[in-house]
Formats: structure tokens, C-alpha cells, sequence
């Protein structure tokens, strides 16, 4: 049960052995040897459960105690971390299940720096903020909606309260009124948390955050709730990642405390709703405190690869739009083209610092267009020592393009935009690059041309850089208002429709630690979802407290405005899949003043061979006239998984492919006459396209319109026309053909046979990629010609390798792969004789119980020898 093994980059697809790491590298988002185990039932105790491990001889230091209404369970680390202690905790009758501690991201938490500018100051009588303004948010502010007397929890890298916009202070009678740091400064996810009473953030994540809820009083920035109360529980040191079960106990503290809405931009791929935070988090919103979660910033790997914990059930996941317009927040420097007098531009820090650095500009292409250019490091001989390396943003992360220049011995890398949107700091949080940043498209074009024609650009940077700041912007022609490009495509890996709704998020200014200056711009699912927080806490003010968060689901859902297809490049005339953008851009104002409602967030119609025949929902007329209402269907694309042209991974985006095929959905009845404070039943049969192609599991949608009395809301549905326990799960990447048994360290090689001597660092290796999440991966050993006494899911086996099964994972990305070894020890403990032994790899297939062999696709490896001597 332990991970053990490495998902690695693949250097090179004709040659996978020549990229095999070393032997029990670790999974970077495992936790090695800390476990979460989840009771039976809420009646199971702590004591009881340490006291049945003791009587078994197994000893742990703990780690954390759940709070049973959250999640009933407890953490900690093994002292013998074998496979033999894991079943046997396992099959405890006081277990439920067991898995391993897991690792989570933030954002980057990317700033820029201002001094001393204050012009003005924004407030709910004078909200000109382009984000309020294209949501609604200005009107209620208008009407003295401003979330005063809601308490919002924020659970991130901290919050900088000594900014006057947040505060100014921390603790009673201050904005950000209470708190907790559980993990200390120095925490990066593998260390033993350091907790302490200051929450203060030295990250900037938190800071940036918090002033989309809350800032006031302030000429750049104003909250969407400028009057609420704040709590911060910081769950991340200065960098590095969280353990999930810090982030269980970070969300029972804010849960206990009584705050009304809890928001955390925090999550990684898995989209599984049984991962223990989902659970948890989950657990909270069914017990009555709704959780903001933002759905990732993944759009890039394609369809099914939903964020944990959005992916718990009833959670709100949210989406990210960008800014209808692109405030800008750049340091100035200047450049000069050969002995030209200086010409100052703008940019913004991603990383690092640029101060008194004059080097020359560097560029390998002239081509403008060049989509990837940097990802694949840079021709052989290059030297980009004493250079600033000129890179176009595109195709790949910003740190993999930092990493071609630190590769080439570069130092410095300034990246220019691919759209015409401004400049934003680019993500190179955990890059080792000196000083990354961004300038705009068209800067970026003129050093290009310059550097083409033969001439000579040194960029100059000053020791005490100023910083412009303009806001709200110019008009964002391009994306604006459309759904971000890095926005994580859903549903979750079960069909449940994630995300419930989209927010701004992308060209977002806000406050920033103040060490930096006190601002910056960022872009993120992270974003938008603590503007959805301030969003509901703005409805409780007007509504009251205690209002279901399915109901808040609901209206978050069904007032929202759904959005047309944007590729990052064109807008098109058909919407978007609600499995990017859920309900639609969030509208705050319609969320509060609607007389129409409805019961469920939408409605998720599964799978071919789990396909709901009739979903129902209520109409509810919270008006107080009595009003006809009129139903009506208006559909959205469908987005397929997988290309025609190429089905060996899924599609990626931009590139998904999509069609307008539309479904058929029917709404019974489709009038209804209903009077003030009633509702009526509503049933809704929908067949999709015939002509869809299961192989390439499409997955439909589209909006049920409720239209009466002036007004309109819609509700929206979809799900996947292939039966999904058939997708295959191991992928075909492209040249290599996995699993991929690697004998490169082979003592000899005998009639195909090849020997491995453990002694002398001789091991064979399994290699293998999952093109579709799997809920369970297996890695059992087979003894040829010798007894298999150990049978795991309906095979006899000699046990499993270390590491195995492996819980809750999301499918693969082109370009890495598991690879998987043996020693030749036992999940026991044990080794085994010398002997002729198989790899044999299984992998659960979607819905699949994990106790049957039958569910999981198996894949056998050639025989080897284990020269164990």
C-alpha cells in the first residue's frame, strides 16, 4: 500500500530504460510511511483503535486525531512499514479503510511589488472593479450588501494582516480576526508540522486571497465582501506542499469555529470524491457549512481530470473566467538596440529579482508564432551564461521553459505573452532560475525583430524598481468574460458534474505581502474561488444564515451565465461544455434577487450503462405573485475525451474536439403554473446524438431554461454517451508500448530469460502509464512453476511489490510513466527464494468493485529469474 514508485518524465520514447530512475525514488505526492485511517463508524475511538494495534505489537507515532463529525479516523506514521502491518490494520473491524497520506498544491504564489501609490480609495459606494462590475457584485454593493457580520474561513499559505486593506492587525476586533498556523514557516509537506499562534503569510497566496474577499478601504483593490470577518488557518510553510491530513484538520477547526463559509484554493489531480479530505470536506458541507474549492488549473491535460477535495460530493468546485478587462501592475526598466538612448518598459516579476542586472537579451527563434518554444531545451552548444534568455509563453509550464535556460546555463529568463492580454507573473514557483518575468506580446515582438535584424538589446534593471499600476484595464477582446484556458476540465472520474460554477479568475489584481510592496496580479482557479466565497456571503447577509449549501449550490448554479466556447484564441457561436464551465460566469446580483429557483445544482446523467432515464428537480417560485413558467432546452457542445486521430492518451487543450451533435432532452411538464413559496415537480429525459463516437467517450450537455414573470434561470445536465467500464485503462504512448519490461540491468540474458542479482544492483523494472484514471493499480508477483499461496483480488500471488495497490489515481499525462521495481521483497517483509517469478499489473477499470480480479484489465509480464544468492 505504500508508494514507492516514480512518475517520471520520458526522455525519450524509443528508449523508456535509458530513463528509469533509481530504485524507490518515491512518489513526490505520497507522504512515505504516514497512513489515514477511516473508522468503521463515528463510534469508533482513538483509544481504542491505538489499543488494538498495541495488542497486536504494532507500534505508530501519531499524527493527528480527527474530529469524529468530520471525519472519524485518525493519522500516523509506521514504525514497520510493511504490507503485513497495513492488512492487519486493515482488516481491524474498527477500519474502514486505510490509505496513504497525500500532498497537495497551492497556486504559485506569484507578487508584484508597489510603493507609495494612493490616488484613491475604492468603496461600495464608488465600485468601478471590473470583476464586480461584469458579475454583479457592484449592484449590491450599491444596495449595502458589503458581508458584514459573516465569518469566512480561509484556509491557505497565511494572510500579511499588517496591510491596511486586510486590517491591519490580527486578532479580536480586527478584520482578520482569528486563526491558526498548523505547520510552521519551514514546512514543505514531508517535515512534522511546527504549529504556532501566527498565522501571518510569507508565501503571498493567502495575502492575495484574502483581498478578493475582503480588502477595503484601499485605491487598488476592494472585496467582494469589504465588511466581513476573516480566519486564516495556514496549512503551508514560506513554500512546498500540505499533507491531506493537516488539511482535514485545518477544515474541522474553521468547521468548529462556526464560520459560515470555508474557502480553500488548494487541490491536485485526482477527482476522486473517496480520497479522505473529499470525504471530510464533504462531510462539513453535508452538516451544513458550504466549502468553496477551487476546480484546478489543468485545463491544459483535457477532459475527466477533476481537482481534489472539489471533487467531494456537494462541494462547491469553481471555475475560473478572465477579467473582462487586463489591469496592469509592472516594474519599469529600460533596454537599449545597440548605442540607442534608453527606452523604459514594463514587466512583471515572476520570480527572483532583477535588481542592478544589465545583460543582453538572447532569443532562439525569430518566429513570433513559435507555440512551444523552449520546451524541449535549446540547440546543443548553447550558452546562455551572461545572457537573459527571451522566451515565448506557450505549450508547456513556465518552469519547464525555465529549466532549458538553467540548462544551457542561464540565469535569467523573461518570458513574452502569447496573447494580447497584458503581462502577468508567470508560475515559476520551485524553479532554481535567479529571476524569471513577463513582459507583454507586443514588447516581446519588437526585441524579437530587433534581435532578428543583427542588433544587439541589453535589458537594464534598476536596485529600487517602481511600479505602475493600472486598473481596471484595458477591454480583454480576446478571452474576456470566456471561461480561463487553464480552467481544469471535469466531470469527476465517477460523473458527477463539477465545476458547480465559474468566477473571475484570471488577471486578478489584489493585495500581496507586503515585504513585496502590497499588490499583485495573479490568475487561478485560486482566484475565483474566494470571489464565489465572498458571493455567498453576501447572499447569507441578505438571506440569513444557515442556509443549505445545496441550496446555495443550486442558486450559485441556476442564476449563473453560461458561456460560449473560447479557445484562448476565438470565440464561437455554440457554449461550452458545463464540464469546464458548470452553470456559467457566477452573477451575484441575479444569485440574490432571482423569484425563481431550483432543488439541484444540475443533473448528472452518468454513463451509457448507468444512464439516469429521468432525472427530476423542482421548480420554485420564491417570488410573490403566482407565475407561469415556461421550460425549454438550450444545448452545449460536446467535448470528447479522446482524438479519432490519435486515441493512444486524451486530447489536450486547446486541441479537444468538440462538436455540436446535441443531445435531445425533454422536460415533464414543460409549463408549469406555480403560486408564491411552492414548488412543482420537474422530470427530464435527455438521449444523446446516436452518431457519437463511444470509443472516444464524448460527453454531452447543455441547459434545461426556466422562463416566467420577466425572469429566467437555467439548470444544467450532462453526462457521457460510452459505457466507461470499457475504456481501456494502460496507455500507448505513442512509440513505447506499455507495461514496458525493462532488462537493461540484467545480469545475463539466456534464451529470453533474462537474471537479476539484487546484490549487485541488478533489478527489473515494470513500466507502465494509465491513459484513464484508475481507482486502484496493482503490482502482484507470480512464482513460475512454485506455489502462490497469497491470493489478492482473485489471483494467486506470491504478494505484491512495495508500493502496491496504489488508491485514487488520476489518469496519466503523455510524456511520463510509473516505473515500477522489485528487489525481490515481499509487501511482508519477506524475500523470496531465487526463482522464475512474473510482474502481473491490474488495473481497476472504471466502477470497478477492487475485490474482484474480473474488474481490473491485467497485464503479464515476461518471465525473469531472481538470483536472490
Amino acid at each position: 500500500m505504500r508508494f514507492s514508485n516514480s512518475v517520471v518524465a520520458l526522455a525519450a520514447a524509443s528508449s523508456v530504460s535509458a530513463a528509469v530512475p533509481d530504485v524507490n525514488d518515491g512518489n513526490k505526492n505520497i507522504l512515505k510511511g504516514a497512513y489515514i485511517v477511516q473508522f468503521a463508524d463515528a463510534t469508533v475511538s482513538t483509544d481504542s483503535f491505538y489499543s488494538s494495534l498495541s495488542d497486536k505489537k504494532i507500534s505508530t507515532n501519531v499524527r493527528k486525531n480527527f474530529d469524529s463529525k468530520v471525519f472519524a479516523g485518525t493519522s500516523f506514521h509506521l514504525e514497520d512499514n510493511v504490507q503485513t502491518t497495513l492488512d492487519t490494520i486493515g482488516n481491524l473491524t474498527l477500519v474502514k479503510t486505510i490509505t496513504p497520506v497525500r500532498l497537495f498544491d497551492r497556486a504559485a504564489p506569484l507578487g508584484l511589488d508597489m510603493a507609495g501609490l494612493k490616488k484613491r480609495v475604492l468603496s461600495t459606494e464608488n465600485d468601478v472593479f471590473s470583476t464586480h462590475t461584469m458579475t454583479g457584485v457592484d449592484k449590491l454593493h450599491e444596495e449595502g450588501l458589503d458581508g458584514e457580520g459573516m465569518v469566512i474561513a480561509e484556509i491557505d499559505t497565511g494572510i500579511d494582516y499588517t496591510l491596511s486593506a486586510l486590517g491591519g492587525g490580527f486578532g479580536p476586533g480586527f478584520k482578520v480576526a482569528f486563526g491558526y498556523d498548523l505547520v510552521g514557516d519551514d514546512y514543505t509537506g514531508s517535515e512534522t508540522p511546527v504549529p504556532d499562534d501566527d498565522p501571518i503569510d510569507c508565501a503571498g497566496h493567502g495575502t492575495h486571497v484574502a483581498g478578493i474577499i475582503a480588502a477595503s478601504d484601499d485605491p487598488y483593490v476592494l472585496g467582494v465582501a469589504p465588511a466581513a470577518t476573516l480566519g486564516i488557518y495556514k496549512v503551508f510553510g514560506c513554500e512546498g506542499q500540505v499533507a491531506n491530513d493537516v488539511l482535514i484538520d485545518a477544515f474541522t477547526m474553521a468547521y468548529n469555529y462556526g464560520v459560515d463559509v470555508i474557502t480553500a484554493s488548494i487541490g491536485g489531480a485526482s477527482g476522486w470524491p473517496e480520497e479522505p479530505w473529499s470525504l471530510a470536506t464533504a462531510n462539513i458541507v453535508a452538516l451544513g457549512t458550504p466549502c468553496m474549492l477551487a476546480a484546478g488549473n489543468d485545463g491544459d491535460v483535457g477532459l475527466y481530470y477533476a481537482s481534489t477535495a472539489s471533487a467531494g460530493q456537494d462541494v462547491t468546485s469553481v471555475g475560473s473566467i478572465d477579467n473582462s478587462n487586463t489591469p496592469t501592475a509592472l516594474f519599469i526598466a529600460n533596454y537599449t538596440v545597440d548605442a540607442s538612448a534608453p527606452t523604459e518598459f514594463g514587466y512583471a516579476l515572476g520570480i527572483g529579482d532583477f535588481a542592478n542586472v544589465s545583460l543582453p537579451l538572447w532569443v532562439d527563434t525569430y518566429d513570433t508564432t513559435e507555440a512551444a518554444d523552449g520546451c524541449d531545451g535549446f540547440p546543443e552548444g548553447t550558452d546562455l551564461s551572461g545572457k537573459i534568455a527571451l522566451v515565448r509563453r506557450g505549450t508547456c509550464t513556465f518552469v519547464t521553459k525555465a529549466q532549458s535556460v538553467l540548462d544551457a546555463g542561464g540565469e535569467y529568463l523573461m518570458i513574452y505573452n502569447n496573447v494580447a492580454a497584458g503581462a502577468s507573473s508567470p508560475g515559476l514557483d520551485g524553479s532554481s532560475i535567479t529571476a524569471g518575468g513577463e513582459v507583454t506580446a507586443d514588447q516581446g515582438a519588437i526585441w524579437v525583430a530587433d534581435l532578428a535584424a543583427g542588433e544587439t538589446v541589453t535589458l537594464t534593471f534598476l536596485s529600487q524598481n517602481t511600479l505602475n499600476i493600472t486598473s481596471p484595464g484595458s477591454l480583454n477582446t480576446i478571452t474576456g468574460g470566456k471561461l480561463s484556458t487553464y480552467t481544469t476540465w471535469n466531470p469527476s472520474n465517477e460523473n458527477t458534474i463539477k465545476p458547480v460554477v465559474s468566477a473571475p479568475g484570471g488577471n486578478i489584481l489584489s493585495t500581496y505581502l507586503s515585504s513585496a510592496g502590497g499588490y499583485a496580479i495573479l490568475s487561478g482557479t485560486s482566484m475565483a474561488t474566494p470571489f464565489t466565497a465572498g458571493v455567498v456571503a453576501l447572499y447569507l447577509q441578505s438571506k440569513g444564515k444557515g442556509i443549505s449549501p445545496l441550496t446555495i449550490n443550486a442558486g450559485l448554479s441556476a442564476t449563473a451565465t453560461p458561456v460560449q466556447y473560447n479557445d484562448g484564441v476565438t470565440t464561437y457561436s455554440y457554449l461550452t461544455s458545463i464540464a469546464q464551465q458548470g452553470g456559467g460566469l457566477i452573477n451575484a446580483y441575479k444569485f440574490i434577487h432571482s423569484g425563481i429557483a431550483v432543488t439541484e445544482a444540475n443533473l448528472a446523467f452518468n454513463d451509457t450503462a448507468h444512464h439516469v432515464a429521468n432525472a427530476a428537480f423542482y421548480v420554485v417560485n420564491t417570488g410573490t405573485v403566482e407565475q407561469t413558467y415556461t421550460l425549454s432546452h438550450v444545448p452545449a457542445a460536446n467535448v470528447y475525451a479522446f482524438d479519432e486521430a490519435d486515441t493512444t492518451m486524451p486530447a489536450t487543450f486547446p486541441g479537444l474536439p468538440i462538436d455540436t451533435k446535441y443531445s435531445v432532452a425533454i422536460p415533464t411538464p414543460k409549463t408549469l403554473t406555480i403560486k408564491p413559496g411552492a414548488k412543482k415537480r420537474v422530470t427530464l429525459a435527455v438521449t444523446p446524438d446516436a452518431s457519437l463516437n463511444a470509443d472516444l467517450v464524448p460527453f454531452y450537455s447543455g441547459y434545461i431554461n426556466i422562463t416566467g414573470g420577466g425572469e429566467s434561470i437555467a439548470i444544467p445536465y450532462g453526462g457521457a454517451a460510452t459505457i466507461m467500464h470499457n475504456i481501456t485503462i494502460l496507455a500507448q504512448d505513442n512509440s513505447v508500448t506499455y507495461p514496458y519490461f525493462d532488462n537493461e540491468y540484467a545480469t545475463s540474458t539466456t534464451d529470453g530469460v533474462s537474471t537479476f542479482k539484487p546484490s549487485e544492483d541488478s533489478i527489473p523494472y515494470f513500466i507502465w502509464n494509465n491513459r484513464w484514471a484508475t481507482a486502484s493499480a496493482r503490482l502482484d508477483i507470480v512464482a513460475v512453476g512454485a506455489a502462490n499461496p497469497v491470493v489478492a483480488a482473485g489471483l494467486a500471488t506470491v504478494g505484491s511489490a512495495e508500493g502496491y495497490p496504489q488508491l485514487w489515481n488520476p489518469r496519466g499525462e503523455t510524456g511520463s510513466y510509473y516505473a515500477s521495481s522489485w528487489t525481490g521483497t515481499l509487501d511482508d517483509g519477506t524475500t523470496v527464494s531465487s526463482g522464475t517469478y512474473k510482474f502481473v499489473l491490474r488495473l481497476a477499470k472504471v466502477f470497478a468493485d477492487l475485490n474482484k480480479g474480473r474488474e481490473y484489465e491485467t497485464y503479464t509480464s515476461e518471465a525473469f529469474v531472481m538470483d536472490m544468492s
